[in-house]
């Protein structure tokens, strides 16, 4: 079975081409930016899926235990996801996409009955967790390259990532959200503060660093999944591209609301 996965973990989808793609160099350099487009649309929808999914679910399941552990999940998993886009794609910008995504996808829960501010700050966190990370990426990717491999310097990267979202997060809640919501937020007291920002960003940080001496092993059912269903993708002629984009998004946001209303 994982014998058809392809070598490297940034793969290219078997588009296939127009039939009158041949005929002129513009109509290829037209479909190729297309195929590149769809690609790169295929991992943001695909990672983006399993991230609802997993928020509708995992959700659900969390809150049934009797002792708070979801601060520990959250955000570790929302960086799985955001780094394997990155990881296919090898565009930052795309971290921010799949981002946005899981966020629109949050939003959904405003129409079901609950207090606002459970599904807004959620949903602003997701994209400060995206901002920190395509941050610390920028500085790996230009300017500490191969010194990543080293224990310390992952550890301090992951761990600058972790704070830079939280300080992103508390700037939000003292300048932006109206008072009710600050009064019962992370900034309401100096206890709530410290476990957010310390107890947590270590904790967490911890969690990132080993998940990420793991990463081979956890992404590789994944990694199964996404190609069989790459291979469906592609069987879609280019021209019915657009369309197809729609209809995928209409019906992950249909499949989000339907698990909230289940679970």
């Amino acid at each position: 079975m994982g014998k058809n996965l392809p070598d490297k973990e940034t793969f290219e989808l078997p588009i296939k081409e127009s039939c009158n793609s041949s005929d002129f160099t513009g109509h290829k350099a037209s479909d190729s930016k297309t195929q590149f487009q769809t690609q790169i649309f295929f991992h943001i929808l695909f990672w983006g899926f399993l991230w609802g999914i997993f928020e509708s679910t995992a959700g659900y399941l969390l809150h049934l235990l009797p002792f708070s552990v979801g601060w520990l999940v959250w955000y570790p998993v929302a960086c799985f996801f955001m780094f394997n886009v990155y990881k296919r794609t090898q565009k930052i910008s795309t971290v921010l996409a799949v981002a946005v995504l899981a966020a629109s996808m949050k939003m959904v829960n405003l129409f079901l009955p609950g207090s606002i501010d459970r599904v807004i700050n959620p949903a602003i966190s997701i994209i400060f967790e995206a901002l920190s990370m395509m941050g610390v990426l920028w500085v790996i990717k230009y300017h500490l390259g191969e010194n990543l491999k080293k224990p310390l310097t992952k550890a301090l990267a992951l761990f600058s990532m972790n704070t830079g979202w939280r300080i992103l997060y508390i700037m939000y809640l003292l300048f932006l959200v109206p008072d009710w919501i600050r009064d019962v937020s992370v900034i309401s007291s100096a206890d709530k503060f410290i476990v957010f920002f310390a107890v947590h960003n270590l904790f967490t940080t911890i969690a990132l660093f080993a998940g990420s001496l793991l990463l081979a092993y956890i992404s590789k059912p994944f990694n199964i999944i996404e190609h069989k269903v790459s291979l469906i993708f592609s069987m879609v002629p280019v021209r019915f591209i657009p369309a197809a984009k729609a209809i995928l998004f209409s019906f992950l946001l249909c499949i989000t609301l339907a698990l909230e209303l289940m679970l």
